[in-house]
């Protein structure tokens, strides 16, 4: 009687209605947070980004980041990237220089912190729990990959309780954790239609190389 008992309580928590609650307040966060950030339109970032090796921090950059559906300009340590969509340039202030090449989607998604909005639906396990971060009180929603050949492994992304904004992300792939703290965050940003790419008139002088 005792073994039927604990079978029965097994399958209880196993397949209930209440464990498939934990995996679905996870996806309605991300829900929620996903459809803010699409609606605040053109953003700007402040933003740290670290790059880890099993515990161990390798490198550490922080920056400012504007993002407009698959464009994006990113300013961090002397180096100004522009992405319009198909070509990125990247600008080195210290050798006055600039490389021009046409990523992948797979390499501009590396840089873009919000990856994780296109990606959540499909693939992966989830759940949530509430917990604090910089003092304030935030989900964290863990998503893990359910196939052994996807790119990304792991996703931590802390959202705020009181606005459902991300604070924090955090992703694993290639066996390295990238790690990126939102500091700053201001959405409906008003851009110029040619923000997103670089006016070589503004660069005397410039070294091109083009990579094309």
């Amino acid at each position: 009687m005792r073994r039927i008992t604990l079978v029965f309580l097994f399958h209880l928590f196993t397949f209930s209605p209440f464990h498939l609650l934990f995996a679905q307040d996870a996806m309605k966060v991300l829900d929620i947070a996903a459809d803010r950030i699409r609606k605040a339109g053109n953003v700007k970032i402040e933003y740290k980004a670290t790059l880890f090796s099993g515990a161990t921090e390798k490198l550490s950059a922080t920056g400012t980041m504007w993002i407009q559906e698959s464009k994006m300009k990113l300013e961090a340590d002397g180096v100004t990237t522009w992405y319009d969509g198909q070509t990125r340039w990247c600008y080195v202030a210290s050798s006055n220089e600039v490389n021009i090449d046409e990523p992948s989607r797979k390499e501009m998604a590396a840089m873009n912190p919000y990856t994780f909005m296109g990606i959540y639906k499909k693939g992966f396990k989830m759940t949530v729990k509430e917990t604090v971060l910089r003092g304030e009180s935030v989900y964290e929603v863990y998503l893990k990959a359910k196939y052994p050949k996807m790119d990304v492994k792991e996703v931590y992304v802390d959202i705020r309780k009181s606005d459902y904004q991300p604070l924090c992300i955090r992703v694993l792939e290639d066996n390295n954790w990238q790690r990126v703290s939102v500091l700053g965050f201001q959405g409906n940003v008003q851009l110029a239609n040619d923000f997103f790419s670089f006016k070589e008139s503004e660069y005397p002088n410039v070294l091109i190389n083009d990579m094309r």
